[in-house]
């Protein structure tokens, strides 16, 4: 059997307290803790603190440590939550109540938009636009197509608008149409070369991305502020998936696939391909998502089936480990 002095050219080190400042790979054996530990590569979700109130087919914005959750249906609709990094707390209703909606901004300048206030009611597909100020919902400009199911990116001050359904016919109308929030009025943008629903969205105004979506599941789009182009596909097609940060940094997950299911997958993104990364711990579609780059994220909410009130956090760093033997 190979040792580890063979192995890496010295012995396993012995001291009774870790490094201050350990190096990438260095392993030794805490005397005082009586356990063998390592500075290594960590990534992975892992349990975060739970909504108040279950929901799905909802929006999120913010970032791990300052998320938002915005709508939903069932009791959910018109609620507002605020994550601190561990603790959901309530925040301001809506003005409009309304499940699938998208979402924008941060957790003290968040933005609202679009949506239905009566699931499956034609004439219930909204419009309507609202800002958040971290405590209280104002009115801000309507979109120029009501729709849900769309997807968001930007801020409150620079938003956009992703596809969605503008209709629910039969037979149900998708669009492929963006627009533009400049903080007080929505304007047309560049269109998606393919119409869908279900998608999701992240990035800015002008470095954004379209993420799969319904009826197509494994395409992604970039924006540059005028016009969308193709870019990597997704491994996993999917659409009511959840994304987190930018055009070159994107995290995708969760998702309902097309006679597959529910699904934990998760997909890292760099600008031009989608490689595969750890997977949620629990599987969900309608669920939100948050976070600045594909490093720190959050995932919250969603249908399992049913509604769930769970939240996970996705993070990469290096850390201090200790290893066991189960």
């Amino acid at each position: 059997m190979s040792e580890y002095i063979n192995i890496h050219g010295q012995q396993i080190e012995i001291r009774s307290s870790d490094p201050a400042n350990p190096t990438l790979g260095q392993i030794w054996y805490n005397t005082t803790s009586s356990a063998l530990k390592g500075y290594q590569f960590f990534s992975g979700w892992s349990t975060g603190g739970n909504l108040n109130t279950a929901r799905g087919y909802f929006a999120g914005a913010g970032t791990q440590t300052a998320g938002l959750a915005i709508g939903g249906p069932g009791p959910a609709v018109g609620k507002t939550e605020e994550y601190d990094g561990s603790t959901w707390t309530t925040g301001g209703d809506m003005g409009t109540a309304r499940s699938g909606l998208a979402g924008a901004g941060t957790q003290t300048a968040g933005l609202a938009f679009g949506g239905t206030t009566s699931p499956g009611t034609p004439a219930a597909i909204s419009n309507v636009t609202e800002e958040y100020n971290g405590s209280a919902w104002t009115s801000g400009g309507n979109l120029g197509t009501g729709r849900l199911g769309l997807g968001g990116a930007g801020t409150q001050t620079a938003g956009l608008a992703i596809a969605g359904m503008d209709g629910l016919g039969p037979p149900i109308s998708n669009t492929a149409a963006s627009e533009e929030y400049d903080g007080s009025a929505w304007t047309a943008g560049g269109s998606l070369p393919t119409a869908r629903r279900f998608l999701a969205g992240c990035g800015t105004q002008t470095a954004g991305l379209a993420i799969a979506g319904q009826t197509t599941t494994n395409e992604t789009q970039e924006y540059n502020g005028t016009s969308w182009t193709a870019g990597g596909n997704l491994g996993t097609g999917r659409y009511k998936l959840a994304a987190a940060g930018t055009q070159t940094s994107a995290l995708g997950f969760g998702g309902y696939i097309n006679g597959g299911g529910t699904t934990t997958a998760t997909e890292k993104y760099d600008g031009s391909v989608w490689t595969a990364s750890d997977n949620l711990n629990t599987a969900r579609n309608e669920l939100a998502g948050a976070g600045a780059d594909n490093t720190t994220a959050l995932a919250f909410g969603g249908n399992v089936p049913p509604i769930t009130v769970a939240t996970e956090e996705y993070s990469e760093a290096n850390a201090t480990r200790t290893f066991t033997t189960t």
